[in-house]
């Protein structure tokens, strides 16, 4: 973004609250009792697919179509950095891709509006957002209260990998699983 398109957009935007929906709050419709004068809505292409029944589909669309939400596909630079940091705690294992896409687009809109909130009830994806300085809003749970680490390992054989992409031990061909670290 350039300088003048970043100045526009932060002055348009500069007094509304930013928020990141997950696929929770869009089921719980969130986005029609929200003061749309003073919230910009945010989301990923995947929560959108997520959102499959018919009048939750329909109420999702009705906020796309009057500019409420805006559906934005996180560049891959913020989708690196927020994978790395998944693998880094342990929480890659249980991390959907839509998770990382909506952990992904907070981070870069966090860059451009500096305060940015996400609305999910996903442990996890709360969990990433804690370790990367990001607010969320858990909506019918209690949400998290603290950050946790995890130890990604082989339940069966108990191997232990290197590599934090691994999900499949090469011994054995078990699913890795995490264990929390105190």
């Amino acid at each position: 973004m350039r300088k003048e398109e970043y100045r526009i957009h932060n002055k348009n935007n500069s007094r509304k609250l930013n928020i990141v929906f997950d696929t929770s709050a869009f089921l719980a419709k969130y986005h029609l009792q929200l003061p749309r004068y003073i919230v910009k809505i945010y989301t990923v292409p995947r929560v959108v697919d997520e959102v499959r029944d018919q009048e939750n589909k329909e109420a999702l669309e009705l906020g796309i179509e009057t500019k409420m939400i805006e559906v934005i596909e996180p560049r891959e630079d913020f989708r690196r950095k927020t994978i790395i940091k998944a693998r880094k705690i342990g929480e890659h294992v249980s991390l959907s891709k839509t998770d990382i896409d909506v952990a992904a687009l907070s981070l870069q809109l966090k860059t451009i509006h500096d305060k940015v909130i996400v609305f999910t009830d996903d442990y996890s994806l709360q969990n990433l957002l804690y370790h990367m300085g990001i607010p969320f809003k858990p909506l019918r749970t209690k949400g998290i209260r603290k950050a946790r680490k995890y130890r990604v390992y082989c339940p069966v054989c108990g191997y232990v990998p290197a590599d934090p992409s691994e999900d499949t031990c090469p011994i054995c061909g078990s699913k890795l699983v995490k264990k929390h670290m105190k």
